[in-house]
């Protein structure tokens, strides 16, 4: 199970995009990959199709490793782990902080 999930903000803190911020797009927990919006950003070509009638060269968000990316608590990246609460769910807490995120 991970710990980010989609809406999250998140730092990237490896790879080319090193050091951006964005907002998780998507996850794909099998592959443990991550969409960040802004991050990543690559150029395809596409021909025209019922969702993209022009076609042409679009800017795409392509997936990174789950493990390049940490949650943002404020403006600084945490390590996160998971606990129980009194009602029996798991919340994710701040390693640093142990605030509930």
């Amino acid at each position: 199970m991970s710990n980010i999930k989609k809406n999250d903000n998140v730092m990237v803190i490896a790879g080319a995009s090193k050091g951006k911020p964005g907002t998780v797009v998507s996850v794909d927990p099998k592959k443990g990959r991550v969409i960040v919006s802004g991050v990543n950003v690559r150029k395809r070509h596409e021909k025209p199709s019922r969702t993209n009638q022009t076609g042409g060269i679009i800017e795409k968000e392509m997936p990174i490793a789950i493990s390049n990316v940490m949650l943002l608590e404020g403006n600084v990246p945490v390590r996160t782990r998971r606990t129980r609460d009194a009602g029996k769910a798991s919340v994710r807490v701040s390693v640093k902080t142990g605030k509930a995120l």
